[in-house]
């Protein structure tokens, strides 16, 4: 069997979070639908993924990425591709303000979440017009 046949076929989907638990959970449940993820520990490091890749389908980062918040992730991001779906995801800890710099249309997943929560968060961002 090639290993070219192991690559997932499904959207290409940047993740960023600083929690590894958190982050695994979300790849694994996105690849296990076939996605091909990317995950990224920090805002920074993101941010470079999602511009240098040829394809990205969706942006899923949290409040409090280091290096770089997810609102200011999500503003960088939105400066160079603005039409990118994003999916943002509330940390348990932090505060309601940090919402109110999201663009209107960037949905909120709350944590804590489970793999079906996030997954009916992320098929709407998918769809193609």
């Amino acid at each position: 069997m090639s290993p070219l046949s192991h690559l997932h076929r499904g959207s290409y989907i940047v993740v960023a979070d600083e929690k590894p638990v958190l982050l695994d959970m979300i790849v694994e449940t996105l690849r296990a639908e076939d996605h091909c993820v990317f995950r990224a520990y920090d805002g920074k490091a993101a941010l470079e993924l999602t511009l240098a890749l040829q394809r990205v389908d969706l942006l899923i980062t949290d409040t409090r990425t280091p290096g770089m918040q997810g609102p200011e992730l999500i503003q960088a991001v939105r400066e160079r591709l603005p039409t990118l779906p994003v999916l943002y995801i509330k940390n348990l800890e932090s505060p309601g303000g940090a919402q109110k710099n999201l663009p209107p249309d960037v949905p909120v997943l709350a944590e804590p979440f489970t793999s079906g929560q996030l997954l009916a968060a992320v098929r709407p961002l998918l769809v193609k017009d």
